[in-house]
């Protein structure tokens, strides 16, 4: 037999979708992510499987090598308008598509179109094919784009300063490069842990009710069958299986997929507060023509940000609706039938923000003077931490509360950390304690008390498994 199992055909319509109801087919469309996971898209994917099953076929000699040919010719070129229409007269999807196939084939041919399937066979290989396909060749590709991008800026900033924030107030110093290694951290292992969900989807070929009841009456090993029918997909059986493929494997990869979206909003929510005019360390690039808004003309919105942070909701919502899919009665029922169709959102969702992520990380402009002159602020109250542990260093017995209030009156007064110290009658003496290099930490908390964020930055964009060098 001659015959190779051809590429699957992935025509999309050649632009967004003005008549669709769903933003994914206008505002978010995604050429490159609807060649994957359009409706025109699942049927290719189904009809994929049928090509597969019928080369399958004439391998156990259940049918013509020539036979097997022309079911899978035929089933390349099925076109989903002629589904479509054929599913006005059956109600059945996998029948239309049965049927459409064999409107194309000779009459030799067409008793071994769908031979011994049922329609999950079928659809459930299809969707796990489907679901990694568009994870490994869209979704993964730009997502490693993205995280080398934030790594080059994690290296690039690595030495430069920045206040440290929690619960939205001034702690101690980083870096922003420190700050940047946050998220290639993060996002290095959920991208690794998407990758190896998406090669754990399985697929299935035992029929009705998963125990090959059909095929054992024609095929000698119907697990054999079974493997050689995956394997020309690149899918593993599924180790059990009723009518359906259990759904755990693809709720856990839309539960990362989930976890993914919510890191890359919190990105986007540091980036956004940072664009605050009072804060202003980064700004998203303002390119010509661009309108902030269509009043206030000098604004400029950290709108891309915003959006992402947006779309994540939507994730999470398709990420409920796959948790709440895992109940199938007994060896089937079709609650998930509907619902189902919607988990393809998901990776068009996430490649959407991560696309956006990439293109405006790529342009952020950076405002070190900003970045120091919010250093500055506290005029050194930062060093608080280190005061107070070199008075208990020096034996200062309640040195928490010495640096708290001597930290709280330079505040207050508008002086230095280091000025307030030595104004303080107890504080002056232990200031003579302290070395020269101690004493830099409480006068230069910015250049001196940095800890290892550089070092830290470094390592961890060293490490990262999934930046190509």
């Amino acid at each position: 037999m001659t015959y190779q199992l051809r590429p699957i055909s992935l025509l999309t319509q050649g632009g967004a979708n003005f008549d669709g109801i769903d933003p994914l087919d206008g505002r978010y469309f995604d050429q490159d992510v609807a060649r994957f996971i359009s409706e025109r898209s699942r049927i290719a994917y189904q009809a994929h499987i049928e090509a597969a099953l019928a080369l399958t076929l004439a391998e156990f000699d259940i049918c013509s090598a020539e036979v097997a040919e022309e079911i899978a010719e035929a089933a390349s070129e099925v076109v989903a308008e002629d589904v479509y229409i054929e599913e006005q007269l059956t109600r059945h999807d996998i029948k239309a598509l049965v049927n459409t196939i064999k409107k194309n084939i000779s009459d030799d041919a067409k008793p071994f179109v769908h031979f011994g399937a049922t329609s999950y066979d079928i659809i459930a290989t299809a969707q796990a094919l489907q679901m990694k396909s568009v994870i490994q060749e869209s979704v993964l590709p730009a997502f490693k784009l993205l995280l080398k991008t934030l790594a080059d800026m994690a290296v690039k900033y690595a030495d430069t300063p920045q206040v440290g924030r929690t619960h939205g107030q001034h702690a101690v110093p980083i870096t922003f490069g420190f700050a940047m290694a946050e998220y290639v951290a993060r996002l290095d292992e959920t991208i690794s842990k998407i990758e190896a969900l998406s090669n754990e989807l399985h697929g299935k070929f035992s029929g009705a009710v998963g125990a090959y009841n059909a095929l054992s009456v024609f095929v000698d090993d119907p697990l054999k069958f079974e493997e050689s029918v995956l394997a020309k997909v690149g899918l593993q059986p599924a180790p059990y299986a009723t009518q359906i493929v259990p759904p755990e494997g693809m709720v856990r990869l839309i539960n990362e997929m989930a976890i993914a979206a919510g890191i890359l909003a919190n990105l986007s929510h540091d980036m956004r507060h940072l664009q605050r005019t009072e804060i202003a360390e980064v700004r998203e690039k303002f390119e010509p023509g661009q309108t902030g808004s269509s009043t206030m003309a000098h604004k400029r919105n950290p709108w891309n940000f915003e959006n992402v942070i947006s779309l994540r909701k939507q994730i999470v919502g398709q990420a409920l609706n796959a948790n709440l899919n895992l109940a199938s009665e007994h060896q089937r029922d079709l609650t998930d039938s509907a619902s189902s169709r919607f988990y393809v959102l998901v990776p068009a969702l996430l490649a959407n923000m991560i696309k956006r992520l990439y293109k405006v990380m790529g342009k952020m402009e950076i405002d070190e003077t900003a970045m120091q002159r919010n250093l500055d602020l506290s005029a050194g109250a930062i060093a608080a931490e280190p005061l107070y542990l070199l008075l208990e260093k020096y034996g200062h017995t309640q040195a928490h509360e010495m640096a708290k209030q001597i930290a709280h009156d330079a505040l207050h007064r508008g002086v230095s950390l280091a000025d307030a110290v030595q104004a303080d009658e107890d504080g002056a003496v232990y200031w003579k304690k302290f070395s020269a290099k101690e004493r830099a930490i409480i006068e230069h908390p910015d250049k001196k008390y940095t800890g290892l964020s550089a070092k830290k930055t470094r390592l961890i964009v060293k490490q990262a498994n999934n930046i190509k060098a």
